[in-house]
C-alpha cells in the first residue's frame, strides 16, 4: 500500500477553523484564500444571486496535471446547512481534498479535477450546474466526499459500479479493509446524484462510527422499497451518532471533527489513486 499521511496537520486544522463558519460569504472567502495560499489556481462557475438564492452559487474548480486526458473528478460541497458551522458537513471533506490536490500536484504524473461545490444544501444547485456544463469525455469517474471528519469506518457507495476500471481500486476489498472501509448499498443523498443517468462511475465516500454502519444495512432495504420509505427510516437515521455532528445538532462544532478520521479518508484516497490497478474481481457488500 502507498499510504501517505497528511503532510501538515496544523495546516488542515487551520483550514477547518477558517471554513467552519455559519456565514456563507465568509466561508466562500476563506476557501478562496486557502486555495490561493496553496498555489491551487481555480476557476469560478457562477449562478448570479436571486430571490431564491440571495448569495448566488459559486463553484470553485481546480485542475491538476495534464488535464487534456480523461481523469477523475473529486468533489465536496463547501456550503453548510443554515446557521450550522458545517465542520463535519462538509468542511472536513473540503480540507481533505485540498491536501489531496496539493499532494497530487507534487506527484507530477497524475491528472485530476477538484470541484468545491456550492448549494448542496439547496437542492444540489452547484453540482447540477457543473453537471450541466462539464465535458463528459474528460471525466472518467466522480468521487464525491460528504461527512468525512467523524468516526472510524469509511463507507463507499458505488451505485453498482465497483468493477469499472476508473474506480476499481476505490472499491477493492483488500484496499478498503486496509483502511477500515466497507462498500455499502446506501448513503444519504449528496452531490453524487447530480451525475445520475450519465453512465459515469460515481462514488459517494463518508466516514462514521462503526455502529452507524450497521444501520446502513437496514436503511438500504428501506431505500429499495418501491412503496417509499416507511416512518422507521427517519427514526433510524435520527439514531445514528454521525447525525449529531451536523445541521445544528449538539456535536455540530469544529472540536468534534477528528484529525485521525480525516487522515484515514485521505490515506484511503491516496492509496486508491497511486496503487497499481487491481484486477477485476467480484466484491461483497456488507
Amino acid at each position: 500500500m502507498n499510504s501517505n499521511n497528511i503532510s501538515n496537520n496544523a495546516d488542515i486544522d487551520e483550514y477547518l477553523a477558517e471554513l467552519a463558519v455559519p456565514d456563507p460569504n465568509e466561508r466562500r472567502l476563506s476557501l478562496c484564500s486557502i486555495l490561493t495560499r496553496n498555489g491551487l489556481d481555480y476557476t469560478v462557475q457562477k449562478i448570479e444571486p436571486s430571490e431564491e438564492k440571495p448569495h448566488g452559487i459559486e463553484n470553485y474548480l481546480v485542475e491538476i496535471g495534464p488535464i487534456a486526458d480523461s481523469h477523475l473528478l473529486f468533489c465536496a460541497h463547501y456550503d453548510a446547512y443554515p446557521a450550522s458551522c458545517g465542520a463535519n458537513d462538509n468542511a472536513a471533506a473540503v480540507c481533505i481534498l485540498i491536501e489531496l490536490a496539493k499532494e497530487i500536484r507534487e506527484q507530477g504524473n497524475i491528472s485530476a479535477t477538484f470541484a468545491f461545490f456550492d448549494g448542496e444544501e439547496s437542492k444540489h444547485l452547484g453540482s447540477k450546474l457543473y453537471a450541466s456544463e462539464f465535458d463528459r469525455d474528460r471525466i472518467s469517474a466522480v468521487i464525491n466526499l460528504d461527512i468525512c471528519g467523524y468516526g472510524d469506518t469509511i463507507t463507499v457507495y458505488s451505485h453498482g459500479s465497483t468493477d469499472k476500471s476508473p474506480i476499481r481500486n476505490f472499491c477493492n476489498k483488500a484496499l478498503l479493509s486496509h483502511h477500515n472501509g466497507q462498500l455499502v448499498k446506501y448513503l444519504p443523498e449528496s452531490d453524487d446524484i447530480a451525475f445520475n443517468g450519465m453512465h459515469l462511475p460515481t462514488l459517494n465516500v463518508a466516514i462514521m462510527p462503526k455502529w452507524d454502519v450497521h444501520n446502513l444495512r437496514t436503511l438500504a432495504t428501506y431505500n429499495e422499497n418501491i412503496l417509499g420509505k416507511p416512518p422507521e427510516f427517519e427514526m433510524i437515521v435520527g439514531q445514528m451518532e454521525v447525525i449529531t455532528t451536523m445541521h445544528g445538532s449538539f456535536r455540530d462544532k469544529v472540536s468534534t471533527v477528528q484529525s485521525n478520521a480525516m487522515e484515514q479518508v485521505y490515506n484511503y484516497l491516496f492509496d486508491s489513486i497511486t496503487s497499481p490497478l487491481c484486477e477485476k474481481k467480484w466484491f461483497h457488500f456488507l
